[in-house]
């Protein structure tokens, strides 16, 4: 039910009832038990969940057998983030704090999220209602993960309800605590989506080039944008605009400031795109920012075994063909000023992580910009996957996001997270939207305080289950 909820399928609701059956299974083992049906669980789903890492890793190397191995790897790896999700939840029900259980869902899909050099934020139970912004607007209180905690409320009180070990499973007071919290965030959430939202209205133009930006070769690569760029240049200064943005990668590396393009050195519009800037023994990946003068935010989360490999001295490394020079990661997250407008730039897998348009909104930023290239997944769950995540910044951050892949998916939302514009995928295009930006962000400033209480929870919940190991 949980892989139904998310893409392909995408049969959302199902996440109020997904983990329930699990739930009630978890409180009937023992601890070894437990964790074994957590890696079960957990291996289970991600092997549904990362086949695409097969399909593209075959593709890129011509051998299905190297794009089988990521592909079981990380499935393996992700089983254990489970087993240890399955122990605490049995953990805190055999101690009846079931006020803890969704918290310490939240607090594991949070150490998931960010695990040193693994970090991803991949199927978090939330994550499919993206589609329904009005109702996940507590988001702006806590990321998505008080929403994950949200969610686990009804599977929780479907578990007690329909599957009980003990009489007092069904207690009405319970009940009706649990049901007034999940109510309660619901009517939070249904009040500020209704809420006006006061700001200025600025035309954005979504320069998308319809080229295939991953299994090109560079200098086809390089053709196809100059000429597809070209062709947008002469349709954006027909219509007008405030601000352009085209993808991540659309410079070539350079040293340069400002990177050689076909715009020139002066674009005749203000300008947002990204590209690998050079700089002495690193190379970033980089924003740049034209209008009037020139600006550069540099990347500061990278994609493993994408951007930087591990490990890179074994020897069975070589044949997956990865990079062969790693990109560096910038220490500091910068805004870029367009007109009288901060913006927060996200470099593609950036848009995964919740912290970093957190940063850019205290620091100021009105509007998120997000500069992609999915062509390596196009067609697979994990396009829509990185796309829809990119909306969870947007409801999180309470302010609009504009993002642009090279062939999709480009959209823009309102500051509620609502999709106002989508361009149809792999077209060239220079599509226009209207963006509401608003005077400043109405999200809670210090939203992460949800995801370190819940990770403290989970702390406690670990300790208790050490000390009460033998139950």
């Amino acid at each position: 039910m949980f892989s139904l909820a998310v893409p392909p399928f995408n049969l959302l609701f199902l996440v109020f009832v997904a983990v329930a059956p699990w739930l009630a299974w978890l409180r009937r083992l023992d601890a070894k038990g437990a964790r074994r049906s957590g890696y079960l669980f957990g291996f289970t789903l991600f092997t549904f969940q990362m086949y695409w890492v097969g399909a593209f890793v075959s593709e890129w190397t011509g051998s299905w057998l190297l794009g089988l191995l990521p592909w079981v790897v990380s499935a393996f790896l992700a089983g254990w983030y489970f087993v240890l999700l399955a122990w605490l939840l049995r953990a805190a029900m055999k101690a009846r704090w079931f006020w803890a259980v969704p918290l310490v869902w939240a607090g594991i899909e949070a150490f998931r999220a960010y695990f040193p050099v693994l970090a991803f934020p991949w199927a978090l139970l939330a994550h499919p209602l993206w589609a329904v912004p009005d109702f996940v607007q507590h988001a702006a209180f806590g990321t998505v993960f008080l929403v994950s905690a949200w969610a686990v409320i009804p599977n929780l009180l479907l578990s007690l309800h329909l599957w009980p070990v003990r009489p007092e499973d069904r207690e009405p007071r319970l009940s009706l605590r649990f049901a007034v919290v999940f109510g309660g965030f619901l009517l939070l959430s249904a009040y500020r989506a209704a809420q006006p939202v006061a700001g200025d209205v600025r035309t954005v133009t979504l320069g998308q080039p319809g080229v295939n930006m991953a299994f090109n070769s560079d200098e086809e690569e390089r053709r196809q944008l100059d000429e597809s760029v070209a062709l947008l240049r002469a349709r954006i200064l027909e219509q007008g605009t405030d601000l352009v943005v085209l993808p991540e990668g659309f410079a070539a590396p350079t040293a340069e400031v400002p990177p050689p393009t076909v715009l020139g050195p002066t674009p005749e519009f203000p300008i947002v795109f990204g590209g690998n800037r050079i700089s002495g023994a690193a190379t970033y990946q980089t924003a740049y920012a034209f209008d009037g003068t020139w600006q550069t935010a540099d990347k500061t989360r990278l994609v493993v075994f994408g951007e930087f490999v591990p490990f890179r001295g074994l020897p069975f490394l070589s044949s997956f063909k990865l990079p062969s020079g790693d990109l560096s990661a910038a220490r500091e997250l910068k805004q870029l000023r367009i007109g009288d407008t901060l913006v927060g730039p996200l470099l593609c897998f950036e848009g995964l992580f919740p912290d970093l348009s957190a940063r850019h909104t205290q620091a100021g930023a009105r509007i998120l910009v997000q500069m992609s290239v999915d062509d390596w997944y196009e067609n697979t769950p994990a396009w829509d996957q990185l796309w829809q995540s990119s909306v969870w910044r947007s409801i999180e951050s309470g302010v609009p996001i504009v993002r642009v892949g090279s062939r999709g998916r480009s959209l823009t939302t309102d500051p509620r997270g609502r999709v106002t514009l989508a361009v149809p995928r792999g077209v060239m295009a220079a599509e226009q939207a209207k963006v509401l930006v608003p005077k400043s962000s109405d999200a809670f400033p210090q939203r992460f305080l949800f995801v370190y209480s819940a990770g403290g929870v989970t702390v406690l919940v670990a300790i208790r289950g050490l000390v009460h190991r033998a139950e």
